[in-house]
């Protein structure tokens, strides 16, 4: 009786270890097929909380959870948790938020706004730095992480500073004293309350003025343990700094070249966007197609349901799948057409957005480009920046030309180039100076043909009137008079010059003729592969040798065509996206002038659609 009963005991003691075994197992299993659904497969975003989202949206444990049922969808595995600008950091309070974040398998930093009294602070002002120190230090009791909001910049302009700047410039002055100020009050308090932190910095998306304001790219990012790009492009039209959408994606290729292993993510937000959920979304595209490793969303206040801006949050969590499917679709390095930015420098403003939405991919480089057939250069490749002008320029693409190479330049450069041997480059009549406005763009076909055509509006160019016979006139804006260069050409040395002729608009570059943006993209088709054909307002992203990506960013609907004089093969097109095989033309109404029959892959792109082309 005893031996039955001890007997039964050990079956049920058997039975329960292997009820907690299998138990414990699937419910390991549960986890697991959970966690696969918490997180994105190839994106990360993450959630930046200003210290009054804190208090207003995670502060009440109640609101805590509202809020980040609200933001479920993002999957979000980072928070950003700010503190107080002006005032105590409540460090109890951020720790149990803090707390609370971790504890649900996210990853939680700390932030901060760099501001004074006033707004941006004075670095030469003892009561600004010891504010800025002061809040460090909090931070750095709660945090390993620490990023810095795009407030690190001054335009103190008092007695105090004109003084101390004295025969520098603003850019010099600024840049130094911010250099110096950010290792003595900001980095080393932070590191001596804890040493295992590390500290960001984020860039604002308004490169053209960063050095006057103290921004310095190459030496910031070498003198803080990470780095994060503002895309920030907003909305494209109405913004005060009226930021074409590629400019985002190149911010984002160019900036953390200075250091890759640096860069954390790409910084967005939706600031006064109310209505604009097609400029919200756009900013997402610039950070999916240059695979940032992180999408931080600035701010959960702005996209809480509170705020008008909120109501971009919901197109943007429709999307959300799609953006993380075609990101798994990316596949190859980025390659395109070197760019020559040294950093630092300045030019035409956001030139390199405005060329990126006429479909001519780029790849911003801040060292003067060898290798490849050709290469851009505008007034940022001779412009004084943090790392000294480029005195040889001149020099060095003469060498490209020497070698066989090309040089794609903007008329702004070959002015400043006049004085070198690019002078002898063109003829100009003496009539080069003002502008000349017409509706009348007279395209170059072949070599002795021609086309005038006239446009839905007239564009205003500086004048270029060459003595040189009109085919180095690829593109020219026509009047009763004379026609003047839009896109000039010249074989030169061993190689060729286009030289492009911004519109006195810069945004009309994305308006002329698909004809005329046809030719400027020729000068690049050994570089990309393919000519590419049709209107503008199209980004073209490379990947790989046989990817090719193309995003429509204008509000018309644009017929695109890739177009090669090559033998390739004329199945296995795709367009990635849709699933969709590629329909492929062959256009032999050349042959008879000795030109091989012509391949032509066509695709056409709702506004704001991605479509990616897989050649075989």
């Amino acid at each position: 009786m005893k031996s039955n009963f001890l007997s039964r005991i050990a079956i049920a003691v058997q039975f329960f270890i292997c009820s907690v075994i299998f138990g414990f197992g699937f419910q390991n299993q549960a986890i697991a097929q959970d966690s696969e659904t918490v997180h994105w497969r190839h994106l990360k975003y993450a959630i930046y909380f200003t210290s009054s989202d804190v208090d207003l949206l995670l502060a009440s444990p109640a609101q805590f959870k509202k809020t980040m049922d609200y933001f479920a969808p993002v999957k979000p595995v980072h928070v950003y948790l700010e503190g107080s600008g002006h005032g105590e950091v409540n460090v109890n309070l951020l720790k149990n938020i803090a707390d609370k974040f971790r504890a649900m398998g996210i990853k939680v930093s700390g932030a901060m706004v760099p501001v004074g009294k006033q707004g941006p602070s004075a670095y030469n002002n003892p009561k600004d730095l010891s504010a800025i120190e002061k809040r460090m230090r909090s931070l750095a009791q709660v945090f390993d992480d620490i990023i810095l909001d795009d407030w690190l910049f001054t335009t103190a302009t008092d007695a105090k500073s004109v003084e101390e700047r004295g025969e520098h410039t603003w850019a010099d002055y600024r840049t130094k004293l911010i250099l110096e100020q950010s290792k003595i009050h900001i980095i080393n308090p932070a590191k001596e309350i804890n040493s295992k932190v590390k500290i960001t910095i984020k860039y604002p998306n308004w490169y053209e003025c960063h050095r006057d304001n103290g921004y310095d790219v190459y030496y910031e990012t070498n003198l803080y343990d990470h780095m994060a790009v503002g895309i920030e492009t907003r909305n494209r039209m109405v913004h005060d700094q009226h930021i074409p959408i590629y400019s985002g994606y190149i911010f984002q290729r160019w900036w953390p070249n200075v250091d890759p292993k640096k860069w954390v993510g790409s910084w967005l937000d939706n600031y006064e966007m109310k209505g604009d959920a097609k400029d919200y979304i756009a900013q997402v595209w610039q950070a999916v197609l240059a695979q940032s490793p992180e999408i931080i969303l600035w701010c959960a206040g702005q996209l809480y349901p509170t705020n008008p801006s909120s109501d971009v949050y919901p197109d943007f969590v429709k999307m959300l799948p799609e953006f993380d499917r075609i990101a798994g679709l990316l596949k190859g390095e980025t390659r395109g057409i070197p760019i020559y930015l040294p950093y630092g420098s300045v030019g035409e403003y956001n030139i390199f957005g405005y060329l990126g939405m006429c479909a001519i991919p780029l790849v911003p480089v801040a060292e003067f480009p060898t290798d490849s057939r050709n290469a851009i250069f505008t007034l940022h490749s001779f412009s004084e920046g943090s790392l000294g002008q480029d005195t040889l320029l001149a020099q060095k693409m003469l060498g490209r030309l020497h070698n066989g190479k090309d040089v794609f330049m903007t008329w702004g450069l070959w002015k400043k180039l006049r004085n070198t041997e690019f002078k002898n480059t063109l003829n100009l009549l003496p009539t080069d100076e003002g502008t000349v406005t017409s509706d009348q763009i007279r395209i170059k076909k072949g070599w002795f043909g021609q086309e005038l055509i006239k446009s839905e509006k007239p564009f205003t160019f500086p004048k270029i009137a060459t003595t040189t016979w009109s085919n180095v006139r690829d593109v020219a804006v026509e009047r009763d008079d004379y026609d003047y260069g839009v896109l000039l050409h010249i074989q030169y040395l061993k190689g060729n010059i286009y030289i492009l002729n911004m519109p006195d608009n810069s945004y009309d570059l994305l308006r002329l003729p698909a004809q005329a943006l046809n030719l400027i993209r020729q000068a690049f088709r050994e570089d990309v592969g393919v000519d590419v054909t049709g209107p503008g307002g199209v980004g073209m992203y490379l990947f790989g040798k046989n990817q090719y990506a193309l995003y429509n960013m204008s509000d018309e609907t644009a017929t695109m065509k890739l177009r090669s004089i090559q033998k390739i093969l004329t199945t296995s097109w795709k367009e990635l996206v849709h699933n969709e095989v590629l329909n492929v033309n062959l256009d032999s109404s050349f042959v008879r002038y000795g030109v091989p029959i012509i391949t032509e892959v066509p695709i056409t792109i709702k506004p704001f659609e991605i479509v990616i082309v897989q050649a075989p």
